[in-house]
């Protein structure tokens, strides 16, 4: 028996490799911005490079990076849209890594998908202010509680689908 249903949450709509650059773009210096551009190319190439600045380490560690070209060949709307049982995309609208803009491209690729967008909620699932500073607090502090909305949400969604063995439409 194969998967019942897919819930994505904060996922992308788009290549990764084109999430980081987004990202990068936003937060890092020119010099560093410059190099992880020419990281992305290279991983997007398929290619690894050991000469990674520190402070990209986080990111591009030569250990990671296999994954992370693998992982950039992929195409995550494209993914969605060839599932073809009930979906749910949970996405939050003060996420500062992914956005609502990624959650749109799945909702165009599977247009019978149901979509939750959680005011106030950020990538790791917290009621957090559009503030940097606050959102890079929450990511260390596993005490502040989940987002209660998205609990709900995802609960209303499974208890939503057809039991096992009856016969219902996709969503």
């Amino acid at each position: 028996m194969g998967a019942a249903a897919l819930i994505s949450v904060a996922g992308t709509g788009r290549p990764v490799d084109q999430v980081l650059r987004e990202q990068f773009q936003e937060r890092l210096p020119p010099d560093l911005l410059q190099r992880s551009n020419q990281l992305l190319d290279e991983l997007k190439a398929g290619k690894t490079d050991d000469n990674v600045p520190a402070e990209l380490e986080v990111v591009f560690r030569p250990s990671v990076q296999p994954y992370l070209i693998s992982l950039f060949r992929q195409d995550p709307a494209a993914a969605f849209a060839a599932v073809h049982i009930p979906a749910l995309i949970v996405q939050g609208r003060n996420d500062i890594q992914v956005g609502v803009g990624d959650a749109l491209l799945l909702q165009k690729a599977r247009p019978d998908a149901e979509l939750a967008l959680i005011d106030g909620m950020n990538h790791v699932l917290r009621i957090v202010p559009d503030d940097l500073q606050q959102q890079l607090l929450s990511y260390r502090n596993p005490t502040q509680p989940l987002a209660s909305e998205v609990t709900k949400r995802i609960l209303a969604f499974i208890k939503a689908l057809p039991q096992p063995g009856k016969k219902s439409d996709v969503r």
